[in-house]
């Protein structure tokens, strides 16, 4: 009987645990764009940070670190991407822009994979080549 309270306490903290972060997450913290339009900007640059991070290295590595340092350089403002909604919540526009800006950020993401994925193979084609070509 122990046994099942133990199970039974359990699964119940962990459905209100589950419950709490997803109906009632904790804030931000401290937001540090003063303006809806700050934040706006500020997303849309960390997408084209992401994307120059992207490409910096793209020479020597794979899909995994391209998208590595496409996601550790949007990552520090679009932690706050809940928090700029909230200051954009009043003005349909902008909640327009947020949409686009997002699905931007994920076209984005799709689009170093699919490069990174591309220029491997193409890659080791040109290498397979040169080495037949030398013998």
């Amino acid at each position: 009987m122990a046994y099942f309270g133990f199970v039974g306490f359990f699964a119940l903290a962990a459905v209100v645990q589950i419950t709490r972060h997803v109906f009632f997450p904790e804030p931000d913290g401290p937001v540090p764009f003063a303006t809806c339009s700050d934040g706006l900007s500020a997303l849309y640059q960390a997408v084209e940070r992401g994307r120059q991070a992207a490409e910096h290295g793209a020479n020597d590595d794979d899909e995994e670190a391209a998208l590595l340092r496409y996601r550790s350089a949007v990552l520090p403002d679009w932690r706050y991407r809940d928090s700029i909604a909230r200051l954009c919540d009043a003005n349909p526009k902008a909640i327009a822009v947020l949409d686009a800006i997002e699905r931007l950020r994920y076209s984005e993401e799709h689009g170093v994979r699919h490069q990174a994925v591309e220029l491997t193979a193409l890659r080791r084609k040109v290498k397979d080549l040169l080495t037949a070509s030398a013998r």
